[in-house]
């Protein structure tokens, strides 16, 4: 484009003879509708075009016409302008397709916002994450909504991506810093989980893990303490997993100090690092632990945990296997059967234990396993009011089906 050649020339007036094309050095210059064009070359000037019937200011970008049919100036410019309403629609339609660009903008900052707070710093795979399902789980939601609000969103958003992706979070802790209540927090993943389905499938176990390896660097209670409690999860985890996983990870924590390290760690001070309380854990302990294995004499958390360290033993939690027994047991052709897979059915009239399996045997035959138990293996006081010692522990029962062979019957 050609430019007028020096600035002593830029104080325009209406007379034009003074520019001077830059290309071809002609003089020879038209002005038209789109502006200042040399008619020996066909070069249009970049000088802009300006009304002069009033003063210039060139902090606002005045209204000519001629110049362009969206140029923008003052209000009472736009208002005063042949195509006024025109630009009202133009605006309003701007404003409409810009809106969701501002959405996730905003979506962004609040996302960067929170992440700093929590000093989650090399996470940027996870920020990406955040903002795609934001995107799309705010899509699906309809307008009006509460769920749509761009920072209570972001807040539940963060927290699914992140549980997702078995990085530690403490909901108390967002709730804190996010725009949220608790009440909101737990009705926004309630409606919210059904637009994340892999939520539900996610590895529950490796995040109660690594919330339970956080409590151990935190508190220095070291390895001992995050095997000990890596074996009570994985032994205990079908009578115990029916709770959130920061109970889960408190109650699997709590077990593991009060066998192990309960003089370097109080149970308060794990239940504040979760975002839990206290009571909560010694519910938990008495009902997955004391009445699942029918032992008697809890009294509290604290006041129980010699009885608590003698079930673990009877478990063989805290007792070193020996490593020939290992390896003949895994050499033998037994197999073993843990009671917590097994279908316990349902019996209000007696406290006896009733369980059925159904195995597959090697030539895939069907075979069907009836098992009593009389009394639990667990309970200390079973010798005092037994009445022979020749009474059964427990009754095993075995069917097979064997397929008959040769060709089928037919009735006559």
């Amino acid at each position: 484009m050609a430019t007028y050649k020096t600035l002593q020339e830029s104080a325009l007036s209406p007379n034009i003879s003074h520019l001077h094309c830059d290309i071809c050095g002609s003089s020879d210059i038209i002005e038209n509708p789109e502006g200042y064009v040399c008619r020996d070359c066909g070069i249009v000037l970049e000088i802009q075009k300006l009304q002069y019937d009033r003063p210039y200011n060139e902090d606002l970008i005045q209204y000519a016409r001629g110049v362009g049919k969206t140029q923008i100036g003052t209000r009472r410019e736009r208002i005063t302008s042949p195509l006024s309403i025109k630009l009202q629609r133009i605006n309003k339609y701007n404003s409409i397709t810009t809106s969701e660009r501002a959405v996730i903008e905003k979506a962004r900052i609040e996302i960067a916002r929170i992440f700093n707070y929590l000093d989650l710093n090399g996470y940027d795979a996870i920020k990406e994450m955040v903002l795609d399902k934001f995107k799309k789980i705010r899509a699906k939601i309809r307008p009006g909504s509460k769920y749509r609000n761009i920072e209570k969103l972001v807040s539940i958003t963060i927290y699914f991506c992140l549980k997702l992706r078995n990085v530690s979070i403490n909901p108390y802790e967002l709730i804190e810093i996010s725009n949220i209540s608790k009440k909101d927090f737990n009705d926004f993943i309630l409606q919210l989980q059904r637009f994340l389905p892999e939520y539900g499938e996610r590895n529950r176990q490796e995040y109660i893990l690594q919330r339970i390896f956080e409590i151990s660097e935190h508190f220095k209670l070291g390895m001992p303490f995050y095997f000990l409690s890596k074996k009570i999860l994985y032994r205990l985890w079908q009578g115990i997993k029916n709770t959130t996983d920061n109970v889960v990870a408190g109650l699997v924590s709590s077990i593991s100090v009060l066998c192990t390290c309960k003089e370097k760690v109080s149970i308060s001070s794990i239940c504040s690092r979760l975002g839990i309380r206290m009571s909560t854990i010694q519910a938990q302990v008495k009902k997955k632990i004391f009445q699942k294995f029918k032992v008697d004499g809890f009294i509290s958390l604290i006041k129980s945990s010699d009885l608590l360290v003698d079930i673990l033993n009877k478990l063989n939690f805290l007792e070193e296997q020996d490593l020939k027994a290992q390896e003949e047991v895994v050499n033998s052709e037994r197999e073993e059967i843990i009671l917590g897979n097994a279908s316990k059915v349902f019996n209000a009239h007696n406290d006896l234990g009733y369980y059925y399996f159904a195995i597959r045997e090697e030539q895939d035959s069907p075979a069907f396993i009836f098992l009593k138990i009389y009394d639990s293996p667990l309970d200390f006081n079973y010798e005092k009011h037994r009445k022979r010692k020749d009474d059964p522990l427990l009754e095993f029962e075995l069917y097979k089906y064997h397929t008959s062979k040769g060709p089928p019957l037919l009735e006559v």
